[in-house]
């Protein structure tokens, strides 16, 4: 068994690494942040489905069978780049689309509140 020694930084060290938000807790927040309380409900429900997709996959036997057949594991990669691909240019697409709309169509910027108290009793852009 590995003395005190160890144990304490090891102890610190996954501490440190529970508290950190993972990529799942930054999209949420950023769904949040950026289009409200439903929109990171929903994102957060996306992300739990997600899991559990991963889990019932291990449940029934799916990881093991991916590992043992080298073709399939390929394939899936594949389509995971390729869907990767497809959402870089989607995305991209509606960033040109964007930056070719006139200036009287693109949104108005929001306006600041005046004071911190205003901004917690309204939100300082309404759509």
């Amino acid at each position: 068994m590995p003395s005190l020694q160890l144990w304490i930084p090891f102890a610190a060290a996954t501490l440190a690494f529970a508290c950190m938000p993972g990529p799942a807790i930054l999209y949420m927040t950023a769904q949040t942040v950026a289009l409200g309380r439903r929109a990171g409900l929903i994102a957060a429900f996306g992300v739990h489905i997600g899991c559990y997709v991963h889990i019932l996959a291990a449940a029934i036997g799916l990881t093991s069978l991916i590992e043992q057949a080298p073709m399939l594991f390929a394939a899936i990669k594949l389509a995971g780049a390729a869907y990767l691909v497809w959402l870089g240019l989607s995305m991209f697409m509606g960033w040109a689309s964007r930056q070719a709309k006139p200036p009287a169509l693109l949104p108005k910027p929001c306006a600041t509140a005046s004071s911190s108290r205003s901004s917690i009793r309204r939100p300082p852009c309404s759509s």
